[in-house]
């Protein structure tokens, strides 16, 4: 167990990783020492990315009407929420909605789509965009986010440009039958890997606050950062 938080922040530094302890240590912290905890985790992040901030723009490409029932979201089934509900942009409207992030700032291009996992067909749409967005736009990087991928479509999409894939765990493993009965756990599992055996960047994380324990969701972010720990092709 670590004494101070900056004694913690000190052992990252020289490549020492937080033990599942000592994260739920952290998780004990006191309003008191809150204000010291976020200074510790400032240095951190100070060294891995100074004062810069990324931009990433998310394109819409198909809103609601997904048959999932994953609990926490608006656009899942039988959802109430007052949500925008329509099927997908073709590349040429996905691209336009893309330009206007470009023009703002963004560095990197995400393109989202509701529903359990993209058949071939729509994977085709996608890599559509993608390359006529890389035509236009050279340097810009593109983050697919379409759900639970079959087997070769994480590498049709790399082949086409896209850089990286975001597919969130959501949860802890023990806690994941609680949240969403139409998928498991080791689907989203396996979709991360079928994106890191393509060469793509998995983006995976979580969402907090649906009713999970603490070494619940100190299971969660270890079970992410295992998930999400190889060595990837540049994208700078």
């Amino acid at each position: 167990m670590f004494k101070t938080f900056n004694d913690l922040a000190d052992r990252t530094f020289n490549g020492e990783p937080v033990t599942p302890e000592e994260a739920l240590q952290l998780l004990e912290t006191s309003d008191r020492d809150m204000l010291d905890l976020v200074a510790a985790a400032a240095r951190l992040r100070r060294e891995h990315f100074g004062m810069t901030v990324k931009v990433n723009y998310l394109v819409n490409l198909k809103s609601g009407l997904c048959a999932e029932d994953c609990g926490y979201c608006s656009q899942r089934l039988n959802s109430g929420a007052g949500i925008l509900k329509y099927s997908w942009l073709t590349p040429e409207q996905a691209v336009e909605q893309a330009q206007h992030g470009i023009k703002g700032g963004a560095s990197r291009v995400c393109l989202v789509a509701s529903g359990r996992g993209p058949s071939n067909r729509e994977v085709k749409t996608v890599t559509q965009t993608v390359e006529a967005l890389k035509e236009q736009h050279p340097g810009v990087e593109v983050c697919a986010c379409l759900g639970l991928l079959k087997d070769g479509q994480a590498e049709t999409l790399s082949d086409a440009g896209v850089d990286a894939y975001n597919h969130n765990l959501n949860t802890a493993e023990s806690n994941y039958e609680s949240i969403c009965s139409t998928h498991t756990y080791q689907d989203r599992v396996d979709t991360v890997e079928r994106a890191k055996g393509a060469g793509l960047s998995p983006c995976s994380g979580l969402i907090v606050g649906m009713r999970e324990t603490d070494e619940q969701l100190v299971e969660a972010l270890f079970a992410c950062g295992s998930s999400t720990r190889i060595r990837y092709r540049s994208t700078s």
